[in-house]
C-alpha cells in the first residue's frame, strides 16, 4: 500500500462563535483557545509532501473566526489543490463568500443540524437558521455571478482549469433522535439551496445527554451493518418510494437486522478500518500539533455504550518547529500508521469489560497510546467530510 499523504485538514481556530449543546469542545481537558499562527500555516504549507491533493479547513472550531481565513484559502488555493472548508454559516457574510470563491475555494461545507428554525436554535446555542440561508443564499449568488462571467481572478482561472468545475456547496449533518425525523426535510433543502453533496454523520456522544440522542450504539455493540457480520443481506434495486406499498416494505425492513446492498453495489460499513490512515489524511491543530486523525486531535470526555471514557490527542510533531514532510516520514508515525493500517488493538467496540477503556492509554494486546479499538470513527458510525 502506498503510504503517502494526500489530504491535510488545518484547524485554523478552536474558538467558535457559537455554543452548540452537544460539542465535544464542552468536554476539552487542558484545552487553549486561540487562532493558529500565520507562520505555523505558512511553515506548514510550504513543508507538505507534493502528494498531498486536497487542503481541508475545519478541525473542532469555526474558521471563519480567524481574521486571516481569506489569507489561508488564497495561499493554499495558490499550491494548486483542492481547497474545502466546514462553516457553521454564520459569519458567512455575502462579502466573505465573494472573498473565499475569489482566492480559490473549490467547496463549501455549512455545518447544519436541522432545517426548523426552533430546533436548530435549540441545538446550536447563538445560532440563527434565517441568517444561515441568507448567507447560503448569497454564497450561491456569488457562486452564479462567477459561473456566467467570463471574466475571472488570475486565481480563480487556475482553480478552473485544474478542476474543470466551479464551487460546490455541501451540507454536513449529524444525526440524533431528536432530528433524525428532518433527513427528508434535508434532501427538500438541497435542492432549494443547489447542494450537491450531504455528509451524515452519528453524533459523537460526550455526555450523558447526547449518548441518550446517539442513534449508533446498537449498531456497534452488535456489529449490524457491517461487513462480514452474518446478518442476511438485502440486494435492492432501485424503487419509487412514494409508492405506499413501497415505503411500507422499506420501513418494515429497516426494523429488522440485516446488510443492505443497493443494486449490486454492497454499502456494508467497514469495521476496525481508520479511513483517515487509509486515505492519507493529518490534521494540524490551531497551535500547529500534528495528529493523525480527528478522534486524537483534542482531549476531552466521551462515551461507549454507558461507559464514560477520556480521550488524550496524540500529536507526533509541532509544524511550527518541523517540517511537515519530516513529521509526516518520521520512524513513530510511520509506525503508528502501520499498526492502524494493521487495526491490531483489542475490539473494545464489542466489549468494554475491562479498566483498559477507561482511557485510549492501553489495551488489552499490550498497545500503548494511543490506542483505536474503541473508537467509533473506526467503526464507521462517525463521518467527516
Amino acid at each position: 500500500m502506498i503510504d503517502e499523504l494526500n489530504k491535510l485538514y488545518f484547524e485554523p481556530s478552536s474558538r467558535c462563535n457559537l455554543a452548540c449543546t452537544m460539542c465535544f469542545r464542552n468536554t476539552w481537558i487542558g484545552e487553549a483557545l486561540s487562532d493558529m499562527d500565520i507562520s505555523i500555516f505558512n511553515k506548514a504549507l510550504d513543508s507538505m509532501p507534493d502528494t498531498v491533493h486536497t487542503i481541508f479547513f475545519g478541525g473542532m472550531g469555526e474558521p471563519l473566526v480567524h481574521k486571516d481565513i481569506e489569507y489561508m484559502v488564497g495561499r493554499a488555493a495558490d499550491k494548486g489543490v483542492r481547497v474545502e472548508l466546514l462553516t457553521n454559516g454564520m459569519l458567512l457574510t455575502e462579502e466573505m463568500s465573494a472573498s473565499l470563491l475569489d482566492k480559490g475555494l473549490d467547496m463549501l461545507w455549512i455545518s447544519l443540524d436541522s432545517v426548523d428554525a426552533g430546533e436548530y436554535e435549540q441545538i446550536r446555542t447563538n445560532g440563527n437558521l434565517a441568517l444561515i440561508k441568507q448567507n447560503i443564499k448569497a454564497y450561491n449568488s456569488e457562486r452564479a455571478k462567477r459561473d456566467d462571467s467570463v471574466e475571472f481572478s488570475s486565481i480563480s482561472n487556475k482553480r478552473q482549469a485544474k478542476s474543470g468545475s466551479f464551487a460546490k456547496l455541501g451540507i454536513a449533518f449529524v444525526a440524533m433522535k431528536s432530528n433524525a425525523h428532518q433527513l427528508g426535510s434535508l434532501s427538500s433543502f438541497a435542492y432549494e439551496y443547489n447542494v450537491s453533496d450531504i455528509n451524515v454523520s452519528n453524533i459523537s456522544p460526550t455526555g450523558i445527554a447526547s449518548l441518550n440522542e446517539s442513534l449508533s450504539s446498537r449498531v456497534v455493540s452488535i456489529g449490524l451493518g457491517a461487513e462480514g457480520s452474518g446478518y442476511p443481506r438485502f440486494s435492492l434495486p432501485v424503487m419509487d418510494s412514494r409508492i405506499d406499498s413501497v415505503m411500507e416494505g422499506l420501513i418494515s425492513l429497516l426494523k429488522t437486522d440485516f446488510n443492505i446492498a443497493a443494486g449490486s453495489e454492497p454499502s456494508a460499513r467497514k469495521r476496525r478500518y481508520c479511513k483517515f490512515i487509509g486515505e492519507g489524511t493529518a490534521f494540524v491543530r490551531h497551535d500547529g500539533e500534528v495528529a493523525p486523525c480527528m478522534a486524537l486531535l483534542h482531549s476531552g470526555t466521551t462515551y461507549l455504550e454507558n461507559k464514560k471514557r477520556i480521550i488524550r490527542s496524540h500529536s507526533f510533531g509541532n509544524a511550527g518547529q518541523q517540517s511537515l514532510c519530516d513529521i509526516w516520514d518520521s520512524n513513530e508515525y510511520t509506525s503508528f500508521r502501520q499498526r492502524v493500517r494493521d487495526f491490531d488493538f483489542s475490539p473494545c467496540t464489542q466489549c468494554g469489560g475491562c479498566d483498559n477503556i477507561d482511557e485510549n492509554v492501553a489495551d488489552c494486546f499490550g498497545n500503548s497510546k494511543p490506542t483505536c479499538g474503541a473508537c467509533l470513527w473506526s467503526e464507521g458510525v462517525l463521518s467527516c467530510p
